[in-house]
């Protein structure tokens, strides 16, 4: 009884038919019947599948992962039904069918066997191209010695964190007086209008002056005092002083005999003082205004 069903590996479907007589191994080693090498989760050597006592079973090899049929792991050989599904790491094997397999024609002895055929000579083979020989590989470079790796710190217990301090409550808040409403806003009184600015009349334009040549003025004189007036000089003595009459000099004291008058006082009797010099006697000042 033959076999079949497809393999799910990474997204592509691979499809299997096996005789009674085959033996199917699964694993990631090379020379597995079924080996995928780049599916996560296979062992080398994970599970089988082989027929026995006229059914098909499948059995873990020892693998890390396991073997699941109808996820349910497989601990001994257990009997494969059509519809099952087996996954052996992230590889799963389902749509299982089975067909009876054709037996093989028996030979008779009626028929005589057929004449084989000659073989025809075949050609001499053709030497061998000389293959080249093979580059020197590379000396290994030396693998650097791991550097020790420095030991760790020892951590330093953390303090103890201090203990806050109890909040003061906050004081209630006094309530906030109400708001007087403000008073209405009188409505300003409208504007005038500005009347009309009058143009201002042109101005005219001022004519040249000619220039002129001023003549000098000449400088007023004063007039002559009249002759009436004019106080008489003579010569070598100061004007206003009587012949035979000197002053005293500087610095002296006055000639004996001779007081000076109490000032705001009267003048002794029988001393005159002698008149203004310019005027004859009789001739009176005029008074101002005269």
């Amino acid at each position: 009884m033959k076999i079949k069903f497809i393999a799910n590996i990474k997204g592509i479907y691979l499809g299997y038919s096996f005789e009674q007589s085959d033996v199917v191994t699964i694993g990631r080693e090379i020379g597995n019947t079924i080996a995928p090498i780049n599916v996560d989760g296979f062992s080398r050597h994970h599970a089988r599948i082989f027929f026995k006592d006229g059914a098909w079973y499948v059995e873990d090899v020892g693998s890390t992962n396991g073997t699941y049929r109808n996820r349910v792991k497989v601990e001994a050989p257990t009997k494969i039904e059509k519809g099952d599904s087996i996954r052996c790491g992230l590889m799963e094997l389902a749509s299982f069918d089975f067909e009876e397999s054709a037996s093989p024609a028996p030979v008779t002895a009626v028929e005589p066997p057929k004449p084989v055929a000659p073989v025809a000579p075949t050609e001499p083979p053709k030497p061998a191209t000389p293959v080249e020989p093979p580059k020197p590989i590379e000396p290994v470079k030396p693998v650097e010695p791991v550097k020790p790796v420095e030991p760790t710190k020892p951590v330093e217990p953390v303090k103890p964190v201090a203990e806050l301090e109890p909040v003061v409550p906050l004081e209630p808040v006094a309530p906030l007086e109400p708001i007087t409403p403000l008073e209405p806003i009188t409505p300003l009184e409208p504007i005038t209008p500005l009347e009309p600015i009058t143009p201002l009349e042109p101005v005219e334009e001022l004519k040249p002056v000619s220039p002129t040549k001023t003549a000098k003025v000449p400088t007023p004189v004063a007039p002559a005092a009249p002759a009436a007036l004019r106080r008489p000089t003579i010569p070598g003595l100061k004007p206003g002083l009587k012949p035979g009459l000197k002053l005293p000099q500087k610095g002296g004291s006055l000639p004996s005999g001779l007081k000076l008058p109490p000032k705001g006082g009267a003048l002794p009797s029988g001393l005159k003082l002698p008149p203004k010099p310019g005027l004859k006697p009789g001739l009176k000042v005029p008074g101002k205004g005269a």
